[in-house]
């Protein structure tokens, strides 16, 4: 079988349309309820993180040319630490995409299908996943590069015509509920959800 692998672009348009979904659906909420005022001092802080972790993930895989996280863990543990970081891989995904799909599902309801079960949204984004996958990789890829331009036009359009609401003085006090908050709990909340 030819192995396919994903293109930049490709690669890059799936992350983004992953976080845009994670940043429209819960993220705000539990941000503005850990850290209040101090939301975005909390934003300005992770980001800079997210940076120097990304900076030392990006020298470590320099090293390891054509390498994935996985072949790396082979090479520094062995291949029994390789297979049981596969497997943690693995079941953290499941769980992650079944709360990811739960969140949504209920957004949904509670806000247009009010009158269906939740069980049977869940069920119908499973089945449109298993769908998709039939359909390959490469297929999801493609159709995330072209959905992905309109999502962002969309977003900056939202964004623009809700500025008028936005009120700068409620940026005060600038570290919210306190230091601990806004540096230890709005962090957590980046990492977890």
């Amino acid at each position: 079988m030819k192995e396919r692998k994903l293109g930049t672009y490709q690669a890059i348009s799936i992350v983004v349309t992953v976080m845009i979904s994670h940043i429209i659906l819960n993220l705000p909420n539990h941000l503005i309820t850990q850290t209040g005022s101090s939301t975005l001092l909390n934003l300005v802080y992770v980001f800079i993180i997210a940076l120097i972790i990304f900076g030392i993930a990006a020298k470590i895989f320099k090293l390891f040319p054509n390498s994935d996280i996985i072949d790396i863990c082979e090479y520094s543990a062995g291949k029994t630490a390789k297979n049981i970081f596969a497997l943690f891989i693995c079941i953290y995904l499941l769980v992650i995409s079944a709360f990811v799909i739960r969140t949504f599902a209920e957004s949904l309801v509670i806000i247009y299908f009010p009158n269906i079960d939740i069980e049977l949204v869940i069920l119908i984004f499973i089945a449109i996943t298993a769908i998709m996958n039939l359909f390959g990789l490469k297929s999801i890829a493609r159709t995330t590069i072209i959905t992905l331009p309109i999502i962002l036009v969309a977003m900056v359009a939202i964004f623009l015509s809700s500025g008028s609401d936005f009120i700068y003085q409620r940026a005060l006090p600038i570290l919210g509920y306190g230091a601990s908050e806004t540096f230890l709990t709005g962090l957590r909340k980046h990492i977890c959800i």
